[in-house]
């Protein structure tokens, strides 16, 4: 099986879990979905090199190497998501001095994208895990 686990910041599974009890990744979930879907017909080209009758495992394998080959769920939500982040930032540090947003923007992404995005694809792979009936459902459509 294909695992993922950031290697830049300390994510316990047991957060994910949660944050998925408390309908938290309801948003990410969806976009899994719709990812697992439009990238079916990859992911079976991918599985159907390791076997002729791909298993759900081999299935669900080569979703998960895709997601990482393809880096996003859903850019263009991410990039909205990754942007109100930064704005949070500037507001936070010009509560009481003036920084230029631009190099605020800079510091951020030096700081914290990595981090960022490996958490995301963490999460991301905690559903595949809890969602593989329906992600194999999809798949098998």
């Amino acid at each position: 099986m294909i695992e993922f686990y950031p290697n830049s910041i300390y994510y316990p599974r047991e957060a994910v879990e949660e944050k998925l009890a408390k309908g938290e990744l309801e948003r990410t979930e969806k976009h899994l979905m719709g990812w697992t879907e439009r990238h079916r017909g990859e992911i079976w080209d991918c599985a159907r090199d390791d076997s002729d009758n791909p298993s759900d495992e081999i299935l669900l394998d080569n979703l998960r190497a895709l997601l990482l080959c393809k880096g996003s769920l859903q850019p263009a939500a991410e990039m909205g998501d990754m942007i109100k982040e930064i704005t949070k930032e500037v507001w936070y540090r010009n509560e009481d001095t003036t920084e230029d947003p631009a190099l605020v923007a800079a510091d951020w992404k030096r700081k914290y994208l990595t981090k960022w995005r490996e958490a995301r694809m963490f999460e991301a792979f905690v559903l595949i895990e809890k969602r593989a009936q329906d992600l194999l459902k999809i798949l098998k459509a």
